[in-house]
């Protein structure tokens, strides 16, 4: 009883100095998701619907969405076992509590700090070192952002649009081939790193070797790990199945969008639905607020304009936009926040190496590595 007490006040003193340091990252996101959310509300979409368009709402397909999601969000959670296989081998059951608790930590903490969650972790649970699970991250989002991107320049190309004089909407293409390009980029990076491994690790060795041989052994060995999360993509056996079920995501966020803007009275088609999906993803990337709040609405409000009458936009648009928050936060929050109770993780153990407590055979996992 007494060393419980005592762990229960070492993580409160240990939490302190995390809280602290959140404090200006607040303040800056605060602004941040302000601003988006005035720019959202702008665009002529009130943050609040009137509760006499909620009446008009189809309940049954709102519940259809939720199902829709709540899928994709287990299908995104399982897919991660492919990419952290080539270090240690993970059952279901270890994978879906840590990225569930990944997925919460994204959407609650400023500026996307909640990335460094999972492999944070990772290294306490599991012993996997957080460049290994940075690694997993970075190939994740890359892949992530790749899809989103080639869906949103195959809509804007391919699809006719609103005229709008949204300015966002209007400067969406440009934001969307900038996106494009630059995720392009990043997995060609990656396939060039796969590929030449070993010239670019003579390379890093020759440069910083000239400077500092010790330097050059620790700086090639955090890169061999963070290449760790890479070398998924070289397998077959295991990039097959992540982009099958990568796709097998978007398709059902892409499929749940398309429901719940008809039970908000949108007609949009698949294609508009995607392009929906693609700019938002985009848009949650950017650092913001608690919650994602301002960038989300912001991102959904600026493709309405660039497919749904004006008259719509304002009205329905902003039933929707509200629904599709409000039940991707709940999803998110009740998924992670069961795990975090369930593995007894303090809140400041997902931005904080060491405050993530090990349990049963787990115990010696919390020393560093």
């Amino acid at each position: 009883m007494h060393r419980r007490g005592c762990g229960k006040r070492a993580q409160r003193s240990l939490s302190r100095p995390v809280v602290k340091g959140l404090a200006y990252k607040l303040v800056i996101s605060l602004v941040l998701g302000g601003i988006f959310a005035w720019l959202a509300a702008r665009g002529g979409v009130p943050l609040l619907p009137p509760l006499a368009l909620l009446k008009e709402v189809s309940w049954g397909l709102v519940a259809a969405y939720g199902l829709s999601y709540g899928l994709g969000h287990l299908v995104r959670a399982l897919r991660w076992r492919h990419l952290i296989a080539p270090s240690q081998r993970m059952s279901v059951r270890q994978v879906i509590p840590v990225n569930f608790i990944g997925f919460f930590a994204i959407f609650i903490f400023p500026l996307r700090l909640g990335e460094f969650a999972r492999p944070l972790v990772c290294r306490a649970r599991h012993r996997i070192p957080i460049t290994v699970g940075l690694g997993t991250v970075i190939v994740e989002r890359v892949v992530d952002g790749l899809i989103a991107s080639s869906m949103v320049v195959w809509a804007l190309s391919a699809l006719p649009r609103q005229v709008t004089d949204d300015p966002i909407a209007v400067a969406m293409p440009f934001y969307a081939w900038a996106a494009a390009g630059a995720f392009s980029v990043a997995f060609c990076l990656m396939a060039l790193f796969l590929w030449q491994k070993p010239l670019t690790e003579r390379l890093l060795r020759f440069v910083v070797g000239t400077f500092s041989t010790s330097l050059a052994d620790v700086i090639s060995d955090k890169v061999d790990k963070l290449s760790s999360g890479l070398r998924s993509l070289a397998d077959w056996r295991l990039s097959v199945p992540f982009w099958l079920e990568s796709l097998a995501y978007w398709g059902l966020q892409g499929a749940g969008i398309w429901l719940l803007a008809r039970a908000c009275g949108l007609d949009l088609s698949a294609g508009q639905s995607a392009a929906l999906l693609g700019i938002l993803s985009l848009g949650i990337l950017l650092p913001a607020g608690p919650g994602l709040f301002g960038n989300f609405q912001l991102a959904v409000v600026a493709t309405l304009h660039l497919y749904v009458p004006m008259h719509l936009v304002a009205g329905a648009g902003s039933v929707f936009t509200f629904l599709l928050y409000v039940i991707q936060a709940v999803i998110i929050v009740l998924a992670g926040i069961v795990p975090l109770y369930v593995l007894r993780i303090p809140l400041s153990g997902l931005l904080r190496s060491g405050e993530t407590p090990a349990h049963g055979r787990d115990a010696e996992v919390a020393a560093p590595l």
